[in-house]
């Protein structure tokens, strides 16, 4: 078919490839070429790649930058969009913090940490963009996105902006409605001392090294925590911890994490996902959701 951003492409704020491989661009490290992969870096390119999407009727994605996403060793056919520059900006104004929909979870932690601003700490280690987080309600250590956000702006698929200040924090649920494309968010942090916050920040650090398998190539969480009760409990149970399939295996550290032992495919760690919540609906019962997000075509 003609390339459909053939009048886009080249623009100083826009970057398109073609067939271009996800492994390099997920922290699982694997998956599939898209065949289009859009770098959109302000606002009004964003729209531009919009209206495209729109009049061809493209299947679209935004991706954050590749964490909670397990891509089809086949690849996507549609587009997959990504938010740079100007739309990744992180700026402090009193104890207001305003943050781009790409910008990255660890650049917004660290640019409260040096304004001197707390309630963003949980956040520490989450390997996720401030986009990503929104669409997720990311939450860890008694914390959320939720509980500190006021602001968030989006974009309709008609290219027409939108502002939230209310939002419906379910578990792991989007806090703005799903097709609308999140380009910033406000934050209403607190005051304290720099020593103070990083003292906490390392805190979490620590009870991510000791609870979750640091350093490894994972997703995150792969499956939500059912009502009482806890997925890594539940797989554990069953005793899946370190099971394997190809290159692939189920976390020995925590078991509600599969972890790419360097030459693993998309279909190793779908095999692992159905294993495990089939073994875990079998023995109790429980139909397991997913955290993370499966993106193109699975053969069966």
């Amino acid at each position: 078919m003609p390339d459909p951003f053939y009048s886009i492409r080249g623009l100083d704020d826009i970057t398109v490839e073609y067939d271009v491989s996800m492994a390099e661009h997920t922290t699982w490290g694997v998956g599939g070429p898209a065949r289009y992969l859009v770098t959109a870096r302000s606002k009004p390119s964003l729209v531009r790649v919009l209206r495209v999407v729109r009049e061809r009727e493209l299947p679209l994605f935004i991706m954050g930058n590749g964490s909670n996403l397990l891509i089809a060793d086949g690849g996507v056919p549609g587009v997959i969009i990504r938010l740079t520059d100007k739309l990744a900006n992180v700026s402090v104004s009193g104890e207001q913090m305003e943050a781009g929909a790409g910008a990255s979870i660890s650049n917004a932690v660290t640019t409260a940490l040096h304004a001197s601003l707390t309630g963003f700490e949980f956040a520490f280690g989450i390997p996720g963009t401030v986009g990503g987080a929104i669409m997720t309600n990311a939450a860890a250590f008694r914390g959320s996105i939720a509980g500190v956000l006021t602001v968030v702006k989006t974009l309709t698929m008609d290219v027409e902006e939108e502002r939230h200040v209310s939002f419906d924090a379910e578990y792991r649920e989007p806090l703005v409605p799903p097709g609308e494309v999140v380009i910033k968010a406000k934050f209403s942090l607190s005051r304290d001392h720099e020593e103070a916050i990083k003292k906490r920040m390392d805190e979490v650090r620590s009870m991510r090294r000791e609870t979750q398998p640091w350093g490894m190539r994972t997703a995150g969480s792969v499956f939500k925590n059912p009502p009482g009760d806890s997925a890594g409990r539940l797989i554990e149970e069953c005793g899946l911890k370190g099971k394997g399939v190809g290159g692939a295996r189920i976390s020995e550290i925590h078991a509600n994490f599969i972890i790419n032992g360097g030459d693993a495919t998309a279909s190793d760690i779908k095999r692992l996902i159905d294993l495990a919540r089939g073994e875990v609906g079998a023995r109790f019962g429980v139909d397991m959701e997913l955290e993370v997000q499966m993106l193109g075509l699975f053969g069966e």
